[in-house]
């Protein structure tokens, strides 16, 4: 079992979703939490490739030479995590966005794009952020997260996992189309031997 961004699946299917999904459990029960620190965060961003390790270092540096501000932007990308959660989870149910947690993301995706720089890579060029300061992590994900919206008519809805002690939100890109758990191996594994021990028990 997963205790940490270190260790979670990563199954959401783009990090915005992964990102929401720092919760263990949202149906039956709630938690764990997977982001205790900023650092948790960090963690999170290196695995997703969101950046690079001079970045990781450089943020690693600031959380732990100012940690009322690292404090201050954990606290931040919570509440910032379950606005997009609720976001994202309106899709499931076919109803409009929440206005106001959407105007919440776009206002950190905002912040987060006017301090982005255009720089050349190995693939021409991209949008980055400095990072010369802990928020604009946070402002990464909220971008992310608008981007993803921003596909709505070339992608498919984003779901919630009805498995048991889950909830937590994927794309399906499976070919049918059909799926219902955010991994097979995992909440559909435990959802078949739920109804394996039923029949055998109703026999």
């Amino acid at each position: 079992m997963a205790t940490s961004t270190a260790d979670m699946r990563l199954s959401g299917g783009h990090p915005a979703l992964d990102f929401t999904n720092t919760v263990d459990s949202r149906r039956g029960r709630w938690g764990p939490d997977f982001l205790r620190s900023f650092a948790d965060l960090l963690v999170l961003a290196d695995r997703l490739d969101l950046v690079d390790q001079q970045a990781v270092a450089c943020l690693r540096k600031q959380a732990e030479d100012n940690p009322s501000k690292a404090a201050a932007a954990l606290a931040d990308a919570l509440a910032l995590r379950e606005s997009m959660y609720r976001l994202f989870l309106s899709e499931d149910a076919a109803e409009p966005h929440p206005v106001a947690d959407l105007r919440l993301v776009e206002d950190w995706a905002r912040r987060g794009r006017a301090q982005q720089v255009l720089v050349a890579n190995e693939a021409g060029y991209a949008w980055t952020s400095p990072f010369d300061d802990l928020s604009q992590l946070v402002q990464l994900f909220a971008i992310k997260a608008v981007d993803l919206l921003m596909e709505r008519d070339r992608r498919r809805a984003v779901r919630e996992c009805k498995g048991s002690n889950c909830g937590w939100l994927f794309i399906d890109h499976s070919k049918s189309g059909r799926r219902v758990w955010c991994s097979d191996a995992s909440c559909g594994s435990r959802a078949r031997i739920r109804r394996f021990r039923s029949r055998v028990k109703g026999t």
